[in-house]
């Protein structure tokens, strides 16, 4: 149930950011999200999303530059960053339909690196 109401959570701040904010001011958004009836059905309709894919690889594959993101509270700034860096990338590879393909994959990974080695995470 706290992957589905995080998932949730990341798509409500790519939706409405005004809202995902006043709900964190208010520490009402696990509630918020607990009203929907059906919130499985509505998590596993929800598109995937980019910004999910290449944080996956970036945890999995860029681990310390990962952490040092998330402790320094620009996890969403470079992310936004490596999401455009990588556009061409998913689109070439036909992202969301090839999400598994290992060719893809390697390539994000190249393009994640290069971003990280030409200055990205401004020396984090």
């Amino acid at each position: 149930m706290a992957e589905t109401i995080n998932r949730l959570a990341n798509a409500l701040v790519r939706l409405d950011p005004a809202l995902y904010i006043r709900l964190q001011d208010g520490n009402d958004l696990e509630e918020y999200l607990d009203g929907f009836d059906d919130i499985e059905a509505l998590s596993a309709a929800l598109p995937p999303s980019p910004l999910d894919f290449l944080e996956d690889v970036l945890e999995q594959d860029f681990r310390g530059h990962w952490l040092r993101f998330h402790e320094a509270g620009i996890i969403r700034y470079e992310l936004l960053n490596i999401c455009a860096v990588c556009e061409a990338t998913l689109q070439e590879f036909g992202w969301p339909e090839a999400d598994d393909s290992r060719l893809l994959r390697y390539a994000v990974i190249t393009a994640i690196d290069d971003y990280l080695q030409e200055g990205g995470g401004d020396g984090l």
